[in-house]
């Protein structure tokens, strides 16, 4: 009976954790099944064990469990977040792949000549770096991702190229809740071309964050699905491709960097 309650315990803590985790920070709900069950089992068999050893029941309810139980939740993601995943890019010559994990938060349409902005609380961000190069002559589409701390931070070209722009703002490190989170954030933008296309990919860093890596210099010649940077802790990654693209996604998609294709040219 005791080892039951224990159990149950568990299994209520662990996933109100996880259902807290998904409503703030839009987590997928496969987390609620997968991470879940993998902090549920061993730290039941923990308790089990505790209990067998014969620690009394309260230090198990009231510390054994509530402190192993995001304990290990933490620590997977935290494996999940510094991993670097080998994948095979399988993505055609006329579409362009991810550079981030995350989900979809917007998709808008750029006019030509226009600065691409990103829109909070109403108010109006301009990237302006990319007025340095001649990305935004042409109509452009403008994709968000959102990454969550489940999702892989390092990032990857979406295209075979050479990096015409590498550009750092230090910025002032506010939430990406706040309406100027986009301009006052600390970012870093690329441009990239190859013979066909110029892509534009900006990686936006939260309040936490320490930095972000860049892994390339400008002129360098990257491969599509090639590592250019990671964004240590929360993030956001900007994307910005020619209009005569086909977008293949739709709004709260979860996306992964180097395997999901977001755009085809039609």
């Amino acid at each position: 009976m005791i080892e039951s309650l224990l159990i149950l315990e568990t299994i209520i803590l662990s996933s109100a954790l996880y259902a807290y985790l998904h409503k703030k920070t839009r987590i997928s709900l496969k987390f609620l099944y997968i991470d879940n069950i993998a902090v549920i089992i061993p730290v039941s068999l923990l308790a089990f064990l505790a209990y067998s050893l014969n620690v009394h029941v309260l230090l198990i309810a009231i510390f054994l469990i509530p402190a192993f139980t995001p304990g290990l939740a933490f620590a997977y993601t935290m494996i999940r977040f510094w991993h670097t995943p080998v994948r095979k890019i399988n993505a055609k010559e006329n579409e362009i792949i991810s550079p981030a994990d995350g989900n979809v938060i917007y998709i808008k349409k750029i006019e030509a000549g226009d600065v691409p902005v990103s829109v909070k609380n109403g108010k109006y961000f301009q990237l302006n770096e990319l007025t340095k190069t001649d990305l935004l002559d042409t109509p452009c589409w403008l994709i968000g991702i959102n990454m969550t701390p489940f999702d892989v931070h390092k990032n990857c070209s979406p295209i075979d190229g050479k990096v015409i722009l590498t550009e750092h703002f230090h910025g002032k490190f506010l939430s990406l809740k706040e309406a100027d989170a986009l301009v006052d954030n600390e970012r870093n933008t690329y441009v990239i071309e190859n013979e066909k296309l110029k892509i534009g990919v900006v990686q936006i860093a939260s309040r936490l964050v320490k930095r972000i890596d860049v892994y390339v210099k400008q002129e360098q010649q990257i491969k599509k699905g090639e590592w250019i940077g990671m964004i240590r802790f929360g993030s956001q990654v900007d994307v910005i491709l020619p209009a005569n693209y086909e977008i293949l996604l739709n709004l709260r998609q979860q996306v992964y960097a180097g395997t999901s294709i977001i755009a085809k040219l039609k």
